[in-house]
């Protein structure tokens, strides 16, 4: 009751803050039924004074002020719209009725019963402080007016007539019933209005539980960690595997907290700073680091990517996926390859292997030197036209496409070989078919050895008169 009476007190919004739609237009023509009603009653009240002895000029100039109070509403009305013109009546009219207790009847006055109408159109149409300042000022001139009619200081002894107090009760009640009349449509209208909004917004609230339930459904199925951040870096959702990853419980205990707040204290200031560097950045780039997750420092390959709604950032997205294991397999598959490598570029043969276009796919260190060129990577998608044994390629890819067209190797032969600095030597070569994991011949391989010295050694031995 306290906080109700309190913001109550605290209130300045009046009707035109309210209910601005139900003040205008249509609602005009209740208030100029008012103002033509007083005016009417005036011009009565005015015949009837001047038809008693007992008139008195106060009573004249109050139902001249009367008058006039209603034609200057009439015309504040018109030009200046309801809500000034009710203010014109409030506090004009209090101030009739006030002036009409001295001089007429004192407290006993029937001119009084208005009292409560000015404040019911004060309180609900001007706002609570209207209403409020009009009631101590109203209390306060009833206490006056006892006080100065018990101490003689006004002179009541005048009475009305019966007609002139039915006629001031008559104008009260047809004033009260249009302004009440007034009242219980702008209500009915207002309630109906807010009736109608609170229908539209419970079908709203289902849509938007419906569609965060599609959202959570779509997040939590990501297979990888997702977030939303606002403009200062708090999270507004995260995914379970986020929750899972971090060992987070629920995601209420991660949703509007920073990094600062939940992540390790001497690597949450890092990630809260690289976090924000995205609202200023407007791409996204994945990039491979490592993270502190749940006390365990893992790989995850991360992207973030500010969100902008008319140009203006109002958020970011950003995702992670473990890639621990796939770094592993890659360390794994690397140390193999340079196991292989250094396997190739030590045994005493040369190695090489091809395509089923016969282009070289790679080859050992050694054989690179024969083909003329500084490495192995220097041989890789040339084909033996383009080596310097030009000269014998289509012997040796003839041989190449025997194995693979029948599938069987071909092992220690002879062949020729042209050097880089065209000397010619002689090769024992080895190819055999290149296959898959299907089983199908994809290339061959091939190896061989330079045999020209023990071929020049042999004919030398076998010369005649040379010792044995």
């Amino acid at each position: 009751m306290k906080n109700m009476i309190r913001e109550f007190m605290a209130s300045e919004r009046d009707a035109a803050d309210e209910f601005p739609e139900l003040l205008v237009g249509g609602r005009g023509p209740y208030l100029s039924v008012a103002l033509w009603a007083i005016l009417a009653a005036a011009a009565v009240f005015l015949l009837l004074v001047l038809d008693t002895p007992m008139q008195t000029p106060g009573r004249l100039s109050i139902t001249f002020g009367v008058a006039i109070l209603a034609v200057g509403g009439q015309v504040v009305y018109r030009s200046r719209g309801v809500i000034p013109a009710l203010r014109l009546l409030a506090i004009g009219g209090w101030l009739l009725v006030t002036v009409a207790g001295f001089v007429t009847e004192g407290v006993r006055s029937a001119i009084l019963v208005a009292y409560p109408l000015i404040l019911i159109v004060a309180g609900w149409m001007l706002g609570p402080r209207y209403c409020l300042g009009l009631l101590g000022a109203s209390c306060g001139a009833l206490v006056l007016l006892a006080v100065s009619q018990q101490t003689g200081l006004t002179d009541v002894s005048l009475s009305l007539s019966p007609i002139m107090i039915a006629l001031v009760q008559v104008m009260v009640l047809v004033i009260s019933a249009i302004l009440t009349v007034y009242l219980l449509i702008l209500f009915r209208e207002r309630y109906a209005e807010m009736h109608r909004l609170n229908s539209e917004i419970a079908v709203h609230l289902k849509a938007v539980e419906k569609r965060e339930g599609f959202l959570r459904a779509l997040l939590d199925n990501f297979p990888f960690m997702v977030w939303l951040k606002d403009e200062q870096g708090r999270y507004l959702a995260v995914n379970q595997a986020f929750l899972d990853g971090f060992g987070w419980p629920s995601a209420e205990t991660v949703v509007g907290k920073t990094d600062l707040d939940i992540a390790v204290s001497n690597l949450a200031g890092r990630y809260r700073a690289n976090g924000l560097a995205v609202f200023s950045s407007s791409t996204s780039k994945p990039v491979e680091e490592l993270i502190e997750m749940g006390g365990r420092w893992r790989w995850c390959e991360t992207s973030k990517s500010p969100v902008l709604v008319d140009g203006n950032v109002i958020g970011m997205v950003g995702y992670a996926r473990d890639i621990t294991d796939r770094k592993a397999a890659e360390e794994e598959i690397a140390e193999s390859r340079n196991l292989f490598r250094a396997v190739v570029d030590t045994v005493p043969v040369r190695v090489f292997w091809k395509d089923r276009n016969l282009c070289y796919l790679g080859c050992n260190e050694a054989f690179a030197r024969d083909a003329g060129m500084a490495h192995p990577k220097d041989v890789i998608g040339k084909d033996d036209y383009q080596l310097a044994w030009a000269d014998q390629a289509p012997s040796y890819r003839s041989v190449d496409l025997a194995v693979i067209d029948s599938g069987l190797p071909r092992l220690s032969f002879e062949v020729a070989q042209t050097t880089p600095k065209r000397e010619q030597r002689v090769l024992r070569m080895s190819i055999v078919p290149l296959r898959n994991q299907e089983d199908d011949i994809i290339g061959v391989l091939g190896m061989y050895e330079d045999v020209t010295d023990d071929k020049l050694a042999g004919a030398d031995a076998r010369r005649p008169g040379r010792a044995s």
